[in-house]
Parts: structure tokens; C-alpha cells; sequence
């Protein structure tokens, strides 16, 4: 057997070049859009995640509110049941709750819808002796009266009386302060 020459005598063979990693090729358009779909589908995945986080907080704050009502009413139960003084005291708190929480839109209307030259100050309600305290400021004396007289047929408040008013001046214009007070029918 004879070996092949290498070119010139005492020459080195050349070094074989092995190459055992395949090259990479850049990814074709199913591979992006295989990642596209992914990135879609975990920022979906993860918005409902957080919204169903939200709606767990929530639902626990309910309940816990909801466990701490029925708490309290269960020992307010008891306690009624237990101590008069405190079933009187109670249905006393309770009344004026349901006094304060009355419908006051409908005689601050009233009392506004009177008076076209009146302007509206203050209103001071007294429950306990059915009184309404009304100041203000009127254009002139008649305005006044006619204001007053004005509540002669009102539903909610009556039995109008002028007790104190006074002439002022204010920005060069001459008006009456007034204080009126109406019975209150609706205390």
C-alpha cells in the first residue's frame, strides 16, 4: 500500500476541519409567530389573574364588613334583651337617626321657591320645639313682607313671624337683614 505524496517532502499533513455545531439559521415567520401568540396569550392569562385577584379582595372586604355587622347586631340583640335602660336609650338614638336622616332637599326648595328678592343666609332647625329659623337678606321692606306672607299656605312650614331685621348697606346698595322663624311641620 502506498501513500498518497503530500506535496513536498517532510511537509505537514493539513489539519481536517471538523465542525460539530450546525449552524443557526434566523427564525422563519411561524417561529415569530408562535411568540407572538404566546406573549398574547400570557397578558391575557395574567389580566384575568389580576382581575380575579381584585374581585377575591373585594368579595373578603364584603364579608368581613357584612361578619361585622351581624357581629354587632348580634351583641346589640343581646344587649337590648338584657339592660331596659339601654332598649329605651337605643330606640331614643334610634328616632333621631331617622329624624336627621329626613328629606331636606324639598323644604330647602320651598323655602328658596318664595322668595324672588331674598337671599337665603342660614337655615337653623330646632326638632325638639318645631321651629324653623330662617336669616336673610331681602331687597327692600315689601320683599320682605311679601316673603313672609308667602308661607301662609306652605305645606311643610307655617305660621311665619318677622323677629328681628335691620337696614344695611352692601356694595352701595341699601337691603334687610332679617331673621324669620316658621313653625315646622315636618319635626
Amino acid at each position: 500500500m502506498k501513500l498518497p505524496s503530500m506535496g513536498r517532502p517532510g511537509a505537514r499533513p493539513p489539519t481536517p476541519e471538523l465542525d460539530f455545531v450546525q449552524r443557526r439559521h434566523a427564525p422563519g415567520w411561524l417561529g415569530w409567530l408562535l411568540l407572538a401568540v404566546g406573549a398574547v396569550a400570557a397578558f391575557a392569562s395574567f389580566d384575568r389573574w389580576q382581575t380575579t385577584e381584585d374581585e377575591v379582595a373585594a368579595l373578603r372586604d364584603d364579608n368581613r364588613r357584612a361578619a361585622r355587622k351581624a357581629e354587632q347586631a348580634r351583641v346589640l340583640a343581646r344587649r337590648e334583651q338584657d339592660d331596659p335602660a339601654l332598649r329605651a336609650r337605643i330606640d331614643v338614638a334610634r328616632k333621631l337617626s331617622l329624624q336627621r336622616a329626613r328629606e331636606w332637599q324639598p323644604l330647602f326648595a320651598e323655602l328658596e321657591a318664595r322668595g324672588k328678592d331674598v337671599a337665603l343666609l342660614s337655615v337653623e332647625p330646632d326638632a325638639a320645639r318645631g321651629v324653623l329659623r330662617v336669616t336673610g337678606e331681602a331687597r327692600d321692606l315689601n320683599a320682605l313682607f311679601a316673603y313672609a306672607e308667602s308661607f301662609a299656605d306652605a305645606q311643610a312650614v307655617g305660621a311665619p313671624r318677622i323677629e328681628v331685621f335691620e337696614l344695611k348697606e352692601r356694595d352701595g346698595l341699601q337691603v334687610v337683614a332679617f331673621s324669620l322663624r316658621l313653625q315646622w311641620r315636618g319635626a
